[in-house]
């Protein structure tokens, strides 16, 4: 092997920042969470919080039926998740000063307001991140197929960030790129272990946390089970159906294979959610149209947790950065609304049928039970177990509580 083809051979090594480090858990529990994110603001009226009374102007072409859970009005556009509503918890209150996308993510997915100094880790940072073994060679938290900014490490390494699959779950020739090890994998390796073999001196931290990396890699690359996790091939053709063709069905199939595989955090990010213009047709009659694949996505994952029993180990959460204007604008469209959006979840830990909050009959505000995201990151992390008294600390040793005083517990929807 020479030199081009030993650089060749360790570049083209599965890049997997969440495999570094990270040894400890905050919390005993072995929960997974599937945070299922609707990226660019999801329409709180034309989803969970239908309004079918109020103005056209308010209300929108989109008609709201009354679900199976009485007094909950959801789009016609969702009829599984409708029939199935009894089964789910849903917070319809939530509320937030923060209607920038960036901020609003922020808020969202690390329960902090953006902070000039600090950048918060999120839900999959702060959970379950073992370390990396050749008899436990699983990575902790994935994305499907990217992460957003402030779904990642934060102030904490860039161990407890996300493997990141990229490509599109259920397009032809999908695979996760460079999971499949090269041939002279092993040989590089040990041509890399001699050359450091060289060096007498003691070992660098970095050189150190380089080893791991490597060492990481390896485990995942050379062990089939868990390549085999990310192959949807090996599912047959009913289930592919149950999920749907969509970008969104595929991708929490595969969440699902991750989980049960021992995944403890899978973030979906499914784009295209800001709907300034013309927001019918993109939610009815787009391609895929949004709502038809969301509904068939959501119902299939919670149908296939539930019979393989996996529904008291893994918590689903469907949430967007914020809601959408309760006004339809003038292109037809809603724009950026923070005041009131709805969060969706179901599984391990939350409570079946739970409703919280209600929206005032325009669906501009909260007027019962107004909740924050910092409440919904405190009440999801108490759910799966996480050790929520405890500090994190920063790179210069500052330490910061997991889950801040004015964080409030949502209760209602905890088993």
């Amino acid at each position: 092997m020479n030199r081009r083809s030993f650089i060749a051979t360790m570049g083209a090594m599965p890049f997997l920042p969440g495999l570094l480090s990270g040894t400890e858990l905050l919390g005993k529990s072995e929960r997974s969470l599937i945070l299922i994110w609707m990226d660019g603001g999801m329409s709180h009226i034309d989803t969970f919080d239908g309004k079918p009374e109020a103005h056209p102007n308010i209300r929108g072409d989109l008609i709201s039926k009354e679900s199976s859970l009485e007094g909950v009005f959801v789009s016609e556009g969702l009829p599984r998740l409708s029939k199935r509503m009894p089964h789910f918890s849903l917070l319809r209150s939530v509320t937030s000063p923060e209607g920038n996308h960036d901020r609003g993510s922020c808020y969202m997915l690390t329960g902090r307001r953006p902070n000039p100094v600090l950048t918060y880790p999120s839900y999959g940072a702060l959970i379950g991140q073992e370390e990396i073994t050749p008899d436990h060679p699983v990575p902790p938290y994935v994305a499907i197929p990217d992460s957003h900014y402030y779904a990642g490490h934060g102030f904490l390494p860039l161990a407890r960030g996300p493997f990141e699959i990229g490509g599109r779950p259920g397009s032809s020739g999908f695979k996760v790129k460079d999971l499949e090890p090269a041939p002279e994998m092993k040989q590089a390796i040990e041509l890399l272990k001699k050359v450091d073999q060289l060096d007498e001196g003691a070992r660098s931290d970095s050189e150190i946390a380089r080893d791991r990396f490597l060492n990481q890699a390896q485990y995942l690359s050379l062990n089939p089970e868990v390549r085999g996790m990310f192959d949807l091939k090996r599912e047959n053709q009913e289930t592919h159906q149950l999920y749907g063709r969509s970008f969104l069905g595929q991708s929490c199939l595969l969440a699902r294979r991750l989980v049960e595989g021992g995944v403890r955090t899978v973030f979906v990010r499914d784009k295209g959610w800001d709907h300034h213009v013309g927001i019918k047709q993109a939610l009815t009659y787009g391609f895929p149209p949004k709502l038809e694949a969301m509904d068939q996505a959501v119902s299939a994952l919670h149908e296939d947790l539930d019979r393989r029993g996996f529904l008291d180990r893994a918590l689903v959460m469907v949430a967007s950065e914020f809601g959408r204007t309760p006004r339809i604008n003038s292109s037809g469209g809603r724009d950026h609304w923070a005041r009131a959006s709805s969060v969706l979840l179901f599984g391990a830990g939350i409570r079946r049928g739970g409703v919280v909050g209600e929206t005032d009959p325009k669906g501009e505000a909260p007027v019962e039970r107004p909740v924050s995201p910092a409440d919904v990151f405190y009440t999801v992390l108490s759910a799966l177990g996480a050790d929520v008294d405890r500090s994190l600390h920063t790179p210069d040793g500052r330490p910061i509580p997991m889950v801040e005083d004015e964080m409030s517990l949502i209760r209602e929807i905890l088993v």
